[in-house]
């Protein structure tokens, strides 16, 4: 093969190889042009855009403008005014730093440049036409820049041919601006799309404000503040309640050093933050401004210098983690205000403390008490009805959960604990057979008397006194519960409803996280055995110990059939298979587990199971202590799977729905 003559290229040609990396699409010409403004210290600066800027692009600012010299040179390749030797990229602040964007920009399309400082008269005008033919001349204008850019890549059809429809191209240029707007909220930036106003940010200095103007009213009400202080590392702004989701990272705005860049390392920060409280197909709002020593990033690693490099990863990642976990944790929590009852009130002896998820006695529900003696209440009127002994004989209602097992594999020993309510499901007291007297019937005597006019007094001020971050302390009660599925509580300006499978769900998933080394679990009298893929079963007995320090002792018992031997205390018997299938699909969705995700995974899995279940009948006090427990969880408006447990909607939203917003 004949070698070929090394030639230099020309000056024009290079420049639009190089604009082959700068200048992508329009929004990269739009990019550059308006951080150069930036750069300049405006403080307003309009964007002007026609067929999605693919045949004008007009952008013009306040900034200190040029002087002729200076704009002569700002044309040529590699003439920047940012910096001087390379060392000085270790104390950059500016956003441009190569100069190689306008040279690019003029190189591949019809360029107009007009610039004028403070302290001339006229104006300096430059003109390209695709890199050569450069015209200069004075023109009248006022102080700072606009540059017009006409026939984007009409030299280069290639280049053109590969830019998507005018409508995305646009969206693409309002999607830039937005995040520069909230780069910098002190600047005033607007865009017009074929003369109409799409993009309108305050410059008020003000991010939230700026928030609001950009992504609506509906957004704003719904962040939660970041603000995170360390000696090298200091990250403010805000994030979106769990509940304010979008399917793409769009709405995911990283700033570092004022500069809006894209890291996979910084994302994975933020869905490891939210984890346990949105789906796996969801990503949150984030506006963060991330501020490092200057010398500790590398801003030179990609040609339209969206992307950075750290010098040590793991600090700020730990950094972004603990602001984002110390931004959602903890919203709110709650107590229950203590009723004082008189001395001589029967209620004390007669109404025990309630087990609120305890299994009801159907002996003791259709078996009340033929003969009562009679009751003499306050007042001194007789009654036909005992409720002490209504109350003693249907003690089963209250009774004290059964004490579950578990032990150590190590120790070999077995200790007994209470588990509270979990596990426990309340029945529908109305499937037991009929008794002479009903314990419906005897309520209803019961409602008769003066009695419980007393005990209706004292359960009425029994309230939940909860502090929200944002609005100091209120008062929360439940009113009822809906289809057996979600309860309706309120307080004084809000209503609440609360899904509370949901609720539950996330109760116990925080009960079971706060047990740092291994879950509580019960042996089985008898093993189960259990259908499931080969492969399955290898994976369980491979992370035998994770699974252990979860509860579950088990292990192969042929080629296609699991042996189990323990389970967590609050899995019942009848759901284990469900439960161990869901953690075979879990290992075939997720593929590779850490130790860490497959912990996260089976605690999921067994909150699911062991919470209580939609169509389950709940009384008033079983509702109040759902909600006191849900208050004082880290995430109480979602469930660890990220559905919302808890939606409440202000006055405001209720006078809306019912079109009362004129008072």
């Amino acid at each position: 093969m004949q070698e070929k003559e090394v030639l230099l290229l020309d000056q024009n040609t290079a420049n639009q190889i190089a604009a082959g990396e700068v200048v992508e699409k329009p929004a990269s010409v739009v990019k550059e042009l308006v951080e150069n403004a930036l750069d300049a210290g405006a403080t307003n600066i309009e964007v002007s855009i026609f067929q999605g800027g693919t045949e004008y692009i007009r952008v013009e600012d306040n900034g200190s403008g040029m002087s002729e010299a200076n704009a002569r040179m700002a044309v040529l390749r590699h003439a920047t005014s940012k910096l001087r030797k390379a060392s000085d990229l270790l104390s950059l602040t500016s956003l441009g730093f190569r100069g190689e964007a306008l040279p690019s920009i003029a190189s591949v399309s019809n360029f107009t440049l007009l610039t004028r400082t403070d302290d001339e008269e006229f104006a300096t005008s430059i003109h390209i036409d695709g890199g050569s033919n450069m015209e200069v001349s004075s023109a009248g204008g006022s102080k700072g820049t606009t540059v017009i850019v006409e026939n984007l890549f009409f030299n280069v059809p290639a280049r053109r041919k590969f830019l998507k429809t005018v409508s995305t191209e646009g969206r693409y240029i309002s999607e830039l601006l937005t995040k520069l707007a909230l780069a910098r909220p002190d600047v005033h930036i607007t865009l017009k799309n074929n003369d109409k106003e799409v993009l309108n940010a305050p410059g008020d200095g003000d991010l939230k404000n700026t928030i609001r103007q950009l992504y609506g009213k509906n957004v704003s009400e719904e962040l939660l503040t970041v603000d995170f202080k360390d000696p090298k590392v200091k990250i403010s702004g805000f994030i979106g309640k769990p509940t304010l989701l979008k399917n793409t990272r769009q709405w995911q705005t990283l700033l570092v050093n004022g500069r809006s860049i894209q890291n996979k390392m910084l994302a994975k920060a933020i869905d490891h933050a939210y984890q346990s409280q949105i789906p796996k197909s969801g990503f949150p709002f984030a506006v963060l401004s991330i501020q490092v020593d200057t010398a500790s990033i590398d801003v030179n690693v990609h040609p339209q210098k969206s992307e950075i490099k750290f010098s040590d990863d793991s600090l700020v990642y730990r950094a972004m983690f603990k602001a984002l976990t110390d931004a959602l944790t903890k919203p709110m929590s709650a107590r229950k205000e203590e009723i004082t009852l008189l001395e001589d009130n029967p209620l004390r002896e007669v109404m025990p403390e309630p087990n609120l998820f305890a299994k009801p006695n159907p002996e003791a529900i259709t078996n009340p008490p033929r003969e009562a003696a009679p009751y003499e209440p306050f007042g001194g009127k007789k009654s036909g009805l005992s409720m002490e002994n209504i109350f003693k004989n249907n003690a089963g209602i209250f009774k004290t959960p059964e004490q579950k097992s578990f032990g150590t594999k190590n120790s070999g020993t077995i200790t007994t604990e209470p588990q509270g309510f979990v596990g426990n499901e309340p029945k529908d007291y109305e499937e037991a057979s009929a008794p002479s007297m009903s314990m419906h019937e005897a309520v209803e005597e019961f409602a008769k008397t003066e009695l419980f006019a007393s005990a209706t007094e004292s359960a009425d001020k029994e309230n939940i006194y909860f502090t929200d971050t944002e609005s100091g302390i209120a008062t929360i009660w439940p009113i009822g519960q809906v289809d057996r599925t979600f309860i309706i509580a309120q307080s004084d300006d809000c209503l609440y409803l609360i899904d509370q499978h949901a609720a539950h769900e996330r109760i116990l998933f925080d009960k079971f996280c706060a047990l740092k080394d291994s879950v509580p679990a019960q042996q089985l009298l008898m093993p189960l055995y259990i259908n499931m893929p080969e492969e399955e079963i290898a994976f369980i007995e491979e992370h035998a110990e994770e699974f252990f320090r979860m509860g579950v002792d088990a292990g192969a018992a042929g080629e296609n059939m699991l042996r189990v031997s323990s389970l967590p205390v609050d899995i019942k018997a009848e759901d284990a298979e469900d439960f161990l299938s869901e953690i075979g699909k879990a290992i075939n969705e997720l593929r590779i587990l850490n130790p860490s995700d497959l912990r996260q995974e089976i605690l999921h899995m067994t909150a699911c199971k062991a919470a209580i279940k939609a169509g389950q009948v709940l009384n008033m006090r079983q509702m109040r202590q759902l909600i006191i427990d849900l208050l004082n969880t880290t995430h109480p408006f979602t469930c660890p799977h990220g559905r919302p447990c808890m939606i409440a909607i202000d006055s405001d939203k209720l006078y809306k729905m019912f079109k009362r917003t004129g008072f």
